[in-house]
């Protein structure tokens, strides 16, 4: 992501930390002393801040004031915090980013309870925000609605593994709408609410919030894929995961009239054992996947940049910040590695 714009934001983004602790400031933690530590921990995980950030810009956008963005930006980051823990819980994942998971590192009963109090603090940034009381009506409606699309997205994903779809029914643009998506859609309707915009601007820019969540989520997809030791597999695979890569494979073997080697595909993923995943990688080096995805988002980043223009009401600078911000977040898909020669995938093709 830009430097520069976190630059140009760095009091409002500090603004946003500040917030994201007046829940832990309130209570007297006592003999809980373990849970502070965890509490704590969670808080000071920086991460990208790509929803806060994008939260700063949409309010710019529309001619609003950064400050009165930081209550919601706060409250969504608090929840992204909360979702992360229970994803690992619910994926079994051994480590988020570099440090153990939560449930790894302590127990899954604690991950749990840790997750349940920092999204019980989402509501503190906007209790003591100085926001109108029809504005904070306005933007707790948007954190609602995102409270519960996220789980409904993560349903979807916890569904696939479950058996709930078969591999021409996976609804994965929904999934991605509702379980990435949501929180950006959140900030950005809310910036349309604190900004005093009409209906017709709300629906907009969340509808802005929408697509730059799932660009967000294709970036992620092509990067897992994609960017990685040529010795391994992906993470992505490893754990039989449905992204738009798989995604992609599954449509352009379907159009192809090999239906058999589509469902080989979702069956081998979800159960990612033996050489189902190479050979899955294999046929998206065949099928020039990689470079699909990245047209895709290349393609998604430009109609973004066209509703960006068509929604800004804050001149040109504001117009501009935001779309160095779409344009950093398609840039985030790095360069990946030389796909294998053809030839040494002869063997693997006879066996399709």
């Amino acid at each position: 992501m830009s430097t520069g714009l976190h630059i140009h934001f760095a009091d409002q983004l500090r603004g946003i930390d500040d917030r994201m602790r007046a829940g832990f400031e309130v209570w007297p933690w006592g003999h809980r002393d373990r849970m502070r530590v965890l509490v704590e921990r969670q808080l000071a995980r920086k991460g990208k801040r790509l929803r806060s950030l994008f939260a700063l810009l949409c309010g710019e956008l529309l001619g609003g004031t950064p400050e009165k963005a930081q209550p919601l930006a706060a409250a969504v980051e608090l929840y992204h915090a909360a979702s992360l823990v229970l994803d690992d819980v619910q994926d079994n994942a051994v480590f988020r980013d570099r440090d153990q998971a939560v449930h790894v590192s302590e127990n899954v009963s604690n991950a749990i309870n840790l997750a349940c109090i920092v999204r019980s603090f989402s509501h503190y940034p906007l209790h003591g925000s100085d926001l109108t009381l029809e504005e904070k009506d306005g933007v707790r409606r948007r954190l609602d609605t995102m409270a519960t699309l996220v789980p409904l997205g993560q349903s979807m994903d916890i569904g696939w593994h479950q058996g709930w779809y078969d591999f021409r029914s996976v609804p994965y643009e929904e999934l991605i709408r509702l379980k990435t998506g949501a929180p950006f859609a959140c900030v950005a309707a809310g910036a349309a609410v604190t900004s005093g915009k009409d209906s017709g601007t709300h629906a907009g820019m969340e509808r802005l919030g929408y697509r730059v969540g799932m660009l967000y989520q294709l970036v992620d997809d092509y990067n897992d894929m994609f960017l990685h030791d040529q010795a391994a597999v992906p993470s992505d695979l490893q754990e039989g995961k449905f992204t738009r890569p798989v995604a992609i494979l599954i449509g352009l073997l379907c159009a192809d009239g090999r239906e058999g080697v589509a469902e080989r595909v979702a069956s081998r993923l979800r159960k990612p054992d033996g050489d189902g995943p190479q050979w899955i990688l294999d046929l998206m080096t065949a099928c020039s996947v990689a470079a699909r995805l990245e047209e895709e988002i290349q393609d998604s980043a430009a109609d973004i940049e066209r509703d960006v223009a068509a929604l800004s009401s804050g001149g040109l600078d504001a117009t501009g910040r935001m779309t160095e911000f779409v344009r950093s977040l398609a840039a985030m898909v790095a360069e990946r590695p030389q796909p294998v020669p053809a030839e040494s995938l002869s063997y693997r093709r006879r066996s399709t």
